[in-house]
């Protein structure tokens, strides 16, 4: 009885929140973005990549710096899996979870940007059938997308709370929900693919000439150990927005400074 009471609150509160003014106009911001963000890849595949004025000349490297900024972000959901779900440190569950939600986020604007940074986007799927075992960025590109697709699985349990969908579909949503069971496979194969392609990043300044402050093998290593940094920072401060617009989203204290403190620490050691 007291469930169900406690479950019509919260449906209630949640049909508030969407006839809400502050959610429409949430929404519509949200959709002028996208429809924005439409119209310039829209402008991309049918003018080409001269639009952006991008050239050898002036490489900007903008977009490429969206790029491996949006992935060394989300290293956080690799970092917090493995805490959890490997470690067995239960307390940051929560943030394992949150982790998930911003690693896919950052992921897919990672994979969007490189899709249009791509002089022929129809050829995504060159790089899985044609293997160049001598390329770092290959392996780095194999192991992004098998870790989008690990990150998709990991969020199923997240996406199956939504109550219009356990209603329409339960027994989609059941099986959602049995996602959960392969966590510990999901994030050690998550943490494996991570430290592969956030090293191989790093390798590529290692194996080519470029400038001497750049041009050492170290580099893999601290490109890991910045992601880690960069990951679990990011999640710690969508942790405590969130916490801010509700207080039901708010996570505990003592877990938030916990991971703040070894994310400190890291910080320092990578700056050594």
């Amino acid at each position: 009885m007291t469930a169900n009471i406690f479950e019509q609150a919260r449906m209630q509160a949640r049909s508030r929140d969407f006839s809400s003014l502050a959610f429409w106009i949430w929404m519509g911001l949200l959709s002028a973005l996208i429809a924005a963000g439409l119209y310039a890849a829209f402008q991309a595949f049918t003018q080409g990549l001269s639009v952006t004025n991008l050239s050898d000349q002036n490489p900007w490297g903008l977009w490429i710096a969206i790029d491996t900024s949006a992935i060394a972000l989300s290293a956080g959901a690799f970092s917090f899996t493995a805490i959890v779900y490997i470690l067995k440190y239960e307390q940051f569950k929560r943030l394992a979870r949150l982790a998930a939600f911003v690693g896919l986020s950052g992921y897919s604007v990672a994979m969007i940007s490189l899709l249009m940074d791509l002089g022929r986007p129809d050829r995504f799927y060159f790089g899985y059938v044609y293997w160049n075992w001598h390329s770092p960025l290959w392996e780095v590109t194999m192991c992004v997308g098998l870790y989008f697709t690990v990150m998709l699985i990991e969020n199923l349990p997240n996406i199956s709370r939504f109550n219009w969908l356990k209603q329409r579909f339960p027994k989609i949503v059941g099986w959602m929900d049995k996602t959960h069971d392969f966590a510990p496979l999901l994030a050690f194969a998550g943490l494996f693919l991570s430290i592969m392609h956030q090293s191989s990043l790093g390798n590529t300044y290692g194996v080519l000439v470029s400038r001497p402050i750049w041009y050492r093998p170290g580099l893999a290593v601290m490109y890991f150990a910045s992601a880690v940094v960069g990951g679990m920072a990011m999640t710690l401060l969508v942790a405590s927005i969130a916490g801010l617009i509700r207080k039901e989203w708010r996570i505990q204290a003592k877990a938030m400074t916990q991971i703040a403190k070894f994310v400190g620490s890291l910080a320092v050691l990578l700056l050594v």
